[in-house]
């Protein structure tokens, strides 16, 4: 590994969208614009980039990475979650690890992954067998992975995650087989729960028991029916009405009045 790789530090994740010599989040900063400071590359030299090193990864699959940058060091991922550390220069290869993946998964969309999140010198990464693993940023070697849903019921994970405070927060996909989206924060120094806030709420998930439209249309609904229905069918359907949250959220942080 090389020797410049320092840990990261919180103020260094705050200070991300002005900083031009690293890319510390997969789409820049907390406020997941995709920006980037640097004037290195503008519009008189653009046109005469030319790729400087290819890396060739082991799987001959997808690739929507967003990679991160840190003091020279480029880490990304590949589908089937793979991370390799690179030299961002050469392109040397540092370190790679291969994810063991749970007997189940399930996914509608490619076996994809968007990225690992850096925070100190640990990486964290989210599978498509919907767990978050925690590795040693210098070595590759794994620290902790803990199980964030059932694959089995639809969850798998694809978007990069987020570290703010010494937490790790992360999202879901499934919303096409029917889960109850979430978004979770872990311990990043051990990966235990910290809290959860599901995108569907277990009261009034239901909707508006109204009988006219926002134009104030008649939708001639049968209100009584309908709850009839519900109550017949259950309440507990908003496990299943979907909600995920596979992009990286986007955090601010607050103001002191």
């Amino acid at each position: 590994m090389s020797g410049a790789l320092r840990p990261v530090t919180q103020a260094q994740l705050d200070g991300a969208l002005a900083n031009s010599n690293d890319w510390l989040h997969s789409n820049g900063s907390y406020g997941q614009t995709r920006y980037y400071a640097g004037s290195q590359i503008n519009t008189k030299n653009v046109a005469k980039l030319r790729p400087a090193f290819v890396f060739q990864t082991a799987v001959m699959e997808s690739m929507e990475t967003a990679p991160i940058v840190v003091n020279g060091v480029m880490f990304l991922t590949t589908s089937y979650n793979h991370v390799y550390a690179i030299d961002a220069v050469t392109g040397k290869e540092f370190w790679h690890y291969k994810h063991k993946m749970g007997p189940i998964t399930t996914f509608c969309c490619g076996p994809n992954n968007r990225g690992v999140a850096i925070g100190g010198d640990r990486l964290y990464m989210g599978t498509l067998d919907a767990k978050l693993v925690s590795l040693d940023a210098k070595t590759g070697k794994l620290l902790w992975e803990t199980q964030i849903a059932d694959p089995e019921q639809g969850y798998s994970e694809t978007m990069a995650p987020v570290v703010v405070d010494d937490k790790v927060l992360i999202g879901t996909n499934g919303g096409e087989y029917g889960i109850r989206g979430f978004v979770k924060a872990f311990s990043a120094n051990d990966g235990k729960l910290l809290w959860t806030f599901y995108t569907i709420p277990d009261k009034g998930h239901e909707g508006v028991w109204a009988t006219k439209d926002a134009t104030g249309r008649d939708m001639k609904r049968n209100i009584a029916a309908e709850k009839k229905m519900l109550a017949d069918k259950g309440g507990d359907f908003y496990k299943t009405l979907g909600g995920g949250v596979w992009m990286r959220p986007r955090w601010t942080a607050p103001t002191s009045s």
